[in-house]
């Protein structure tokens, strides 16, 4: 099964390498089980359309299942047909904030998408701005004007992110004081490399809107944490991986590349991102580039496929299983530890996190906070009608060791790889 299930993975990483170049795959014959495979998994990271456009024209698809491939165009024409949308409601919203004398940055979404031969092929559930922490409240009164609505408004608007859908629409858009939270230790002093972002933003026109975006050492710099903060939770998806690789090589002559691999050292993530180019390079068709590697970096050889299984099986943003999705709460304690956490600890963790985790699904405890027990015994009964708990509780325990082994092995944790 093992192997079968590693032949589905080439498949559909052969398919993908093609989509994010506009290319198309030469297949001549493929079963059904093998379609189906590579559809479930293009779905999983949310890149379907990409990969339906790759293989729609082989000739292995004309012989394929005619009522499968039928549901797959319609759904991937469906979700390119939203992203368009959502990315005209973008472009307006950002133009009225122009007017308004809001200084928004975009960060990941539209900037990435531009970078594919298709940007509607590349799906967004939602909108990245990073505004001037002055400019906040300036922002968010022209946003409700504009039509957005507070999601989850009874949590405030004091995190470092706020979350925003436009009424009648399907816009959803992330609105960062800052890009990433300051009291996570995780990610403690990230936010400090970005103390210059919008002095030194630059501009790009983008379907006739002129758009703000970090200068593309930022950026990229970004991308790398903002992927390491994925992995460290639940997992990150090929997606991901896809947007950092295709930036770096459309922005290389723009990007100091000393200074990134300066601040990626200072936040111990040298192993991950010469993963990720690994990666790259061996299964998704870049070439190897000397500044990806630079002196002192390219010493050691990274077996990097027990990295891209994880990926494979994290789905979009870890996502892809209950099991896999519930082990982040382990490796982000094991992250708060600094990697010493046992699974126990992690366990107890689990079932009663603190109640600065729960304030998304339970806006009550920000105003009751000593609702903090009422709130666990809530979650424990959703997650007993979800089904078997002990089954569960060890295939996120099995999931959790091995995620915690990997995120070792890469430094995650912040330690030295023995």
């Amino acid at each position: 099964m093992f192997i079968k299930t590693r032949e589905y993975q080439e498949l559909f990483l052969e398919a993908l390498r093609a989509g994010i170049r506009g290319q198309r795959v030469a297949w001549k014959e493929r079963s059904v089980q093998e379609w189906s495979e590579v559809f479930v998994l293009a779905d999983m990271h949310h890149v379907l359309p990409l990969v339906y456009e790759a293989v729609a024209e082989c000739r292995a698809a004309a012989l394929a299942d005619r009522v499968m491939f039928a549901k797959v165009r319609e759904k991937s024409l469906r979700l390119m047909a939203l992203q368009r949308t959502m990315t005209e409601e973008f472009l307006e919203l950002y133009a009225h904030l122009q007017q308004m004398g809001v200084k928004a940055l975009a960060v990941k979404g539209i900037v990435c998408r531009s970078l594919y031969p298709n940007p509607d092929a590349r799906l967004s559930a939602d909108e990245d701005l990073l505004i001037p922490k002055e400019q906040f409240e300036a922002c968010q009164e022209a946003m409700l004007l504009y039509g957005m609505q507070q999601l989850n408004p009874e949590t405030g608007t004091e995190n470092y992110e706020t979350a925003y859908k436009k009424t009648g629409g399907f816009l959803v858009i992330e609105l960062h004081r800052m890009l990433f939270p300051e009291n996570e230790k995780w990610c403690i002093g990230w936010n400090g490399f970005f103390d210059e972002i919008h002095k030194q933003a630059i501009e790009r026109e983008t379907e006739g809107v002129k758009i703000n975006m970090p200068q593309p050492t930022d950026h990229l710099f970004f991308q790398f944490c903002h992927a390491r903060k994925h992995l460290l939770a639940s997992g990150v998806g090929i997606r991901q991986i896809c947007d950092i690789l295709l930036f770096a090589e459309h922005y290389e002559k723009e990007i100091d590349w000393e200074i990134f691999w300066d601040r990626i050292r200072m936040t111990d993530g040298i192993l991950f991102a010469e993963a990720i180019f690994h990666l790259g390079v061996q299964y998704l068709g870049f070439e190897e580039k000397q500044f990806y590697f630079p002196e002192g970096v390219h010493s050691m050889k990274l077996d990097t496929e027990r990295l891209m299984e994880d990926i494979l099986h994290s789905g979009i943003h870890g996502k892809g299983t209950r099991s896999r999705l519930h082990s982040g709460t382990l490796t982000l304690h094991a992250a708060e530890k600094r990697g010493l956490s046992g699974i126990f600890p992690g366990l107890f963790y689990m079932a009663f996190p603190p109640a600065k985790n729960l304030l998304w699904r339970f806006p009550y405890l920000k105003k009751h906070p000593y609702l903090l027990p009422f709130a666990w015994g809530q979650r424990l009964c959703g997650y007993l009608r979800e089904g078997p708990v002990l089954g569960s509780v060890k295939e996120i325990v099995k999931t959790g060791r091995k995620r915690k082994e990997i995120l070792r092995e890469y430094g995650i944790f912040g330690e030295k790889r023995r």
